[in-house]
């Protein structure tokens, strides 16, 4: 079963309404002190059945209604456990109360005060100066539960889809149940009061005659309902339906393909006037499926004829018109006639190719009804364009239709002649290859009182993308009741993005007109129908600040764009960076980081921006002070290696920056420069000895500055140590013979060598070279020699070798 209340629902609404009044009175602080003049007050009773005692209800909700087609929310509240409510209403006049129960929705129905189910019927209650305190109590009527059974006039269950519903006559909420597969249905929560109970064939296929329920039977035709009694529970309600006396049609193309939405005009005999009336409503279409149905009553005589001219929905081809069966007009139209209920009289119209179809524009007419007034017709945009259009402007008057002689453009000054007429025109399109096909459209009765405005319609606001225009008409008199209505076209093609009277331009409508068109009715006065048009939309302006540049105007530092807020959001932004006003090749980033090239310029950057339907946008920022050179990263050296004489020391630069820099050395001996010292390393001479070692790095690179740092001082530089091997002696150790001393390989050469020959443990005078010639004197003695080496920067260094055997 399907409803069209729910309990929260009402309970959410009902809150966020009281929230949003207690916010407006705290904001404003007008309405407490105006309202508390005027209250409406009651109490909310309830009926479970037709006998029995109202009891009073708590948590229902009664809320004050503007009594007018808007019905906006100005009060209210839930009643408390003694049924009772009293609130506020903002000034004097009159409201319609809506009652709606809370933990009782399921037992009492809803209702517009008093016993009403539409607020269009509402009794309003009346608040004034004089009587400022309206007392409005409430009896609300439970629901009633309806069951039965639905079948043919056989007593058979009915497999095509049927539908029964029950909904008050004056309008309000419907409940509704499809029968299961044997017929069966149940209504709950059945509103109380005057209902139109009904049985509805929703299969589309006209089967079966739909039934109302008149209190006692399912009767075919309208009926004005009957009233169902508070909290009654009906069973057996039951219907039989009939089978429907139908003509069903076929509508197809040559190849036998179905053709939906085709137009049909079915006509019966009227024996009363000897004429042919055709049905007051349309337009009449095929279904999806091509299938036409059409009720009919035994013995009556009918005519069927079918035309492709509806144009709401396009389509490639369209096809020729004919009448039942396979003829060209209505005069000679095949008479169908049933004779029996229940007769399902089947066709095939099978339609001709006529050629392509042509797009209708949606045409309108506007401007006055008064004679001497201009009324003006937009067609629309046809298509494929181009397409030829051409009109007439006619006036219909007592079921007579006259076209206007001369009358054939798009504008037509009224006449005196048009007065009591209904003046439309038709607009026909042509094109080669193409049906050539016709629209109509109209302005009403000429000379009939109208709604008019206070000035002409315009449309205010530039139209630029990004801009809202509005559609300005004044005031419209007399004041229609439910407002004007607002149609937008971009380019002659409906535009569903606005139903009110501003439109907001957007990318897409750059290059385009924009159009509104402005109707406002209220019978009997004849309406009101305007149109403007913009001129074509221009590009938007973008909103483009100058950007600005942070960062170290230094070479080696970023400099970033910051291009501040465009819009309207996203924007594209661009950057392009200059050197003293000329583009930087690649610079084309929001950050740069300054190069040897800008030393000594001035800094730029451009920002430009775009976006699709705006004019693009450059803008420049001011320009930095000039670039400085660059502080290279300098590090102070450190020197590793043996600070002794003939070792080499290394300079360890550590990481200068940026990379690449080109470093120099200067080594220096206690402060003084080492003529030739330039490399990273260097070994320490006898001229070092003693002294303490530094060691300058210079680092270079093209603009920045020259950066000179210098090691700590070494510790001072000590004597080298010589490599001194034990010598050897050689020769035969025999009185006159000559002995030589092989000192080895010293170092680092040169190395002076003395030697001194020993005879046991003494000195032989004189014996200072490298050879020794032996003497009498040395037998039975053993001989060694001792080498000294010296150098200068060295610690002098003596070796003795080994004891030669006795001399004999």
């Amino acid at each position: 079963m399907k409803s069209s209340s729910a309990t929260p629902f009402r309970r959410l609404l009902a809150a966020i309404t009281t929230a949003v009044l207690a916010a407006t009175a705290f904001v404003t602080g007008a309405v407490p002190a105006q309202a508390a003049g005027f209250t409406i007050q009651g109490t909310i009773t309830g009926k479970a059945t037709a006998s029995a005692t109202p009891a009073v209800l708590g948590d229902v909700w009664v809320g004050a209604y503007t009594n007018d087609w808007q019905a906006d929310n100005v009060g209210g509240m839930w009643t408390g456990a003694d049924g009772k409510f009293s609130f506020t209403v903002p000034a004097e006049g009159s409201y319609k109360l809506w009652i709606s129960c809370g933990a009782c929705s399921n037992t009492y129905a809803d209702e517009w005060y008093n016993n009403h189910t539409h607020s269009e019927s509402a009794d309003p209650v009346t608040v004034t100066a004089a009587a400022p305190t309206a007392t409005a109590n409430v009896e609300l009527s439970a629901y009633g539960k309806v069951s039965g059974r639905v079948t043919d006039k056989n007593g058979l269950p009915i497999t095509t889809p049927l539908e029964v519903s029950a909904s008050p006559s004056e309008g309000g909420q419907v409940v509704s149940a499809t029968p299961d597969a044997n017929g069966y249905y149940t209504l709950a929560k059945v509103q109380p009061g005057k209902i139109e109970l009904r049985v509805t064939d929703e299969s589309g296929k006209h089967l079966y005659v739909n039934q109302q329920w008149n209190g006692s039977a399912g009767v075919e035709g309208h009926y004005d309902g009957f009233t169902m009694p508070t909290g009654a529970v009906l069973s057996n309600v039951n219907f039989a339906l009939n089978p429907q006396t139908v003509f069903e049609a076929a509508v197809t193309d040559p190849a036998g393909v179905p053709i939906p939405n085709v137009a049909y005009g079915p006509q019966v005999y009227n024996e009363a006037t000897g004429k042919w009336d055709g049905p007051q409503y349309g337009p009449l279409l095929s279904d999806d499926a091509g299938k036409v149905y059409w009720d009919l009553t035994v013995g009556k005589k009918y005519r069927f004829c079918f035309s492709d001219n509806y144009y709401e929905i396009p389509r490639e081809y369209r096809y020729v018109a004919e009448c039942y069966d396979n003829v060209p007009d209505l005069a000679n139209a095949k008479i169908v006639t049933p004779t029996t209920a229940g007769e399902r009289i089947t066709a095939t119209v099978q339609l001709a190719v006529a050629g392509k179809g042509l797009t209708q524009g949606d045409a309108f007419a506007y401007g006055g009804n008064q004679p001497g007034q201009t009324v003006t017709v937009d067609p629309g945009a046809w298509g494929p364009a181009p397409v030829t259009l051409s009109y007439q402007w006619t006036r219909y008057k007592d079921g007579t239709e006259t076209a206007i002689a001369g009358a054939t453009s798009a504008d037509y000054v009224l006449t005196e002649a048009d007065r009591d007429h209904y003046v439309s025109v038709k607009i026909t399109g042509s094109k080669d290859g193409y049906v050539t096909s016709s629209s109509w459209t109209g302005i009403g009765k000429v000379g009939a009182p109208a709604i008019t405005s206070s000035k002409p319609l315009t449309l205010e606001g530039t139209p630029a993308v990004g801009n809202t225009l509005t559609a300005d008409f004044g005031t419209l008199t007399p004041a229609p009741e439910y407002g004007a209505m607002y149609e937008w076209y971009v380019d002659g093609v409906r535009d569903e993005r606005s139903y009110e009277n501003t439109f907001t331009l957007t990318p897409a409508d750059a290059g385009k007109k924009v159009t509104v068109r402005v109707s406002a009715h209220d019978w009997p006065t004849e309406p009101y129908y305007a149109q403007a048009t913009s001129a074509p939309v221009a590009a938007g302006t973008l909103t483009a600040p100058t950007p600005t540049i942070t960062g170290t105007a230094k070479v080696g530092y970023t400099l970033t764009a910051n291009a501040g807020t465009w819009g309207p959001a996203p924007v594209t932004l661009a950057y392009q960076w200059f050197r003293s006003g000329v583009a930087i090749t690649g610079a084309t980033a929001a950050t740069y980081v300054q190069t040897s090239a800008d030393l000594g310029k001035t800094m730029t950057v451009q920002v430009t921006g775009t976006k699709t339907g705006y004019t693009t946008a450059a803008r420049t920022s001011a320009a930095t002070a000039a670039v400085a050179a660059g502080t290279l990263t300098a590090p102070a050296p450190t020197i590793t290696g043996t600070k002794k004489v003939g070792y080499r020391l290394t300079a360890n630069a550590g990481t200068w920056g940026p990379a690449p820099v080109t470093l120099a050395y200067q080594w220096f001996r206690s402060g003084v420069a080492i003529t030739g010292a330039t490399a990273s390393t260097y070994t320490l001479t006898a001229s070092d000895l003693g002294k303490t070692m530094t060691v300058r790095v210079t680092g270079s690179k093209a603009g920045y500055t020259t950066v000179a740092k210098t090691s700590a001082a070494t510790t001072a530089v000590v004597a080298g140590t010589l490599t001194a091997p034990t010598p050897t002696i050689t020769g035969t150790k025999k009185v006159g013979y000559t002995l030589t001393a092989n000192p080895g390989t010293w170092g680092p050469a040169p190395v002076t060598l003395r030697y001194q020959w020993f005879r046991g443990t003494t000195a032989i005078s004189g014996a200072v070279y490298q050879t020794y010639k032996l003497t009498t004197t040395d037998r039975g003695k053993q001989i060694r020699v001792r080498v000294t080496g010296s150098k200068s920067g060295y610690t002098t260094v003596s070796k003795y070798s080994a004891y030669t055997v006795a001399i004999v």
